[in-house]
């Protein structure tokens, strides 16, 4: 790709590994998925991206319409002494060696602070005074989300400005599937009822009908006879 990917872009389809299974079909992920929110982070031992990979787990049945799955910059095989197939319901898919954040034109900062929006540094705060400590020098990818069609092609772009410009958490997914129009029919809100019945003392006065004609009938159901004599034309 010459720039960075746009709506209406196609990502090739690509094999891919998790901390629990080798050489997956991206194009299987989204024929089970679509649309699927796609997010890229950091390396999985970053606060930032545990931060939302544990949001996300936490609020996943709030994605009604789609699915999701997250790119890290770690090696599926080191991941995999501490996560398992159940430990997250969503894929994680690891990119150690950046070759779709190359693709893709990830930008990325030097220097954490630059990086760094007020909720990435209060989550680092946290993460020190838990015992984490930063590599000296450490090169950051800002994080890139993108909602993917079946075929792979993009349907929504963003790249974010911070370590925490992404979905706040699947309830948000949800919201941005929902406002762009992207949730599948079959799980669309239904349709209010018309109102086809009035209570009799709330229904409308009709020319043409005298006081307390068929009042009888509409005590009962509260349905005006209007197809009496349909033929009258006078």
């Amino acid at each position: 790709m010459a720039g960075r990917v746009a709506a209406g872009d196609k990502l090739p389809f690509f094999l891919y590994d998790t901390p629990y299974s080798a050489q997956n079909r991206f194009r299987d992920l989204l024929a089970e998925n679509a649309p699927l929110v796609l997010v890229f982070m950091n390396n999985f031992g970053h606060p930032v991206t545990r931060t939302f990979a544990e949001r996300y787990a936490d609020t996943f049945d709030g994605l009604r319409s789609g699915g999701f799955a997250m790119v890290v910059r770690s090696r599926a095989d080191k991941l995999a002494r501490s996560i398992g197939p159940d430990t997250l319901p969503f894929p994680l898919l690891c990119d150690a060696d950046g070759v779709l954040y190359d693709l893709l034109k990830i930008p990325q900062r030097s220097g954490g602070l630059t990086a760094y929006s007020l909720e990435a540094w209060q989550i680092l705060r946290q993460a020190k005074r838990n015992g984490y400590k930063p590599p000296k020098d450490n090169v950051l990818d800002l994080p890139l989300t993108l909602i993917l069609d079946a075929d792979g092609t993009v349907l929504f772009s963003h790249y974010g400005a911070s370590l925490t410009d992404v979905p706040e958490d699947c309830d948000a997914m949800q919201a941005l599937l929902e406002e762009l129009d992207l949730v599948p029919e079959d799980d669309a809100e239904p349709d209010e009822d018309v109102p086809i019945y009035t209570p009799a003392d709330e229904a409308p006065r009709i020319p043409g009908l005298e006081d307390g004609q068929d009042t009888e009938e509409l005590d009962k159901t509260g349905v005006l006879r209007l197809f009496d004599d349909t033929f009258r034309d006078k």
